[in-house]
């Protein structure tokens, strides 16, 4: 796809991972080529959220994120204190991806809320947003997050957000109670799939202005790409079937989803 004459923002990547090790420089060139502007990359461990940071660490337009992943929950006792330090570190601009998954059970229930409510609590202590998974989990995710956003309020500002909904899958009315309590709602490249009738009524129906735009990559590759690995550059996909959704340009979706990121990650977009 053609690039856009405004800014791309992929709120959520994994450029870090393994799937990229042959192929990373030509991968961001893609990206760049593309037109993003700025690319989140979201650790799962204190491990991975070190080399989320290596890669920020040579690009500006690369942001970081440090947290322990629901799958990863089991080792919150060995990794308490390291990812204490990233969160109090100065080098990463959220905390997570954290949350609940209860469709695989990688680790068990009770580990997860731990881990869960041990690192929205340190959100808070390190003026961080967080990133959250929620899959097979909606009311209980829900229930950890509304009890503590209703202490810590806006803790961020007034006018900035305190979080966003990952690879959001829920509905449109708890996509309405989610955006209450601050968060904004991400939209992944599944959204083009023939199927994904939540996740179209919410990507059509939310105020703009709540959205992002994700890849996962490597995972949940668009349609058109189905079957291979995902990269940054497929979020053009996304984009033009938000805006097909929606009845709106490519270029205003990107614009103002790129203005969302930047605002909760607080990060500058180029001018």
């Amino acid at each position: 796809m053609s690039p856009l004459d405004a800014p791309i923002v992929d709120a959520h990547s994994h450029t870090w991972s393994r799937a990229f090790r042959n192929d990373y420089d030509e991968a961001m060139a893609r990206a760049w080529g593309s037109g993003l502007v700025a690319i989140v990359e979201v650790g799962g461990s204190a491990e991975s959220s070190e080399e989320a940071y290596a890669v920020a660490a040579r690009d500006e337009r690369i942001h970081a994120v440090a947290g322990l992943h629901p799958h990863s929950a089991k080792d919150l006792p060995e990794q308490r204190e390291q990812l204490r330090d990233q969160a109090l570190s100065g080098r990463f601009v959220g905390l997570g991806e954290m949350g609940l998954d209860f469709y695989r059970n990688l680790s068990p229930h009770d580990i997860q809320y731990e881990a869960f409510r041990f690192q929205l609590e340190l959100a808070r202590e390190a003026e961080l947003p967080v990133v959250i998974h929620s899959r097979d989990a909606d009311e209980e995710s829900y229930e950890v997050i509304a009890e503590w956003a209703g202490r810590v309020g806006r803790y961020l500002g007034p006018d900035r957000e305190i979080g966003m909904m990952h690879c959001y899958a829920g509905d449109t009315e708890l996509g309405e109670r989610y955006r209450a309590l601050g968060f904004l709602l991400s939209i992944p490249g599944p959204v083009t799939y023939p199927g994904a009738t939540r996740r179209q009524d919410v990507a059509r129906t939310a105020p703009l202005e709540s959205l992002l735009v994700e890849t996962d990559a490597p995972a949940l590759t668009p349609q058109s790409n189905l079957g291979s690995r995902n990269e940054p550059a497929y979020i053009l996909e996304t984009i033009a079937f938000i805006a097909q959704l929606r009845g709106d340009t490519p270029e205003h979706i990107s614009r103002v989803t790129a203005q969302n990121a930047a605002r909760l990650f607080d990060f500058e977009l180029p001018s």
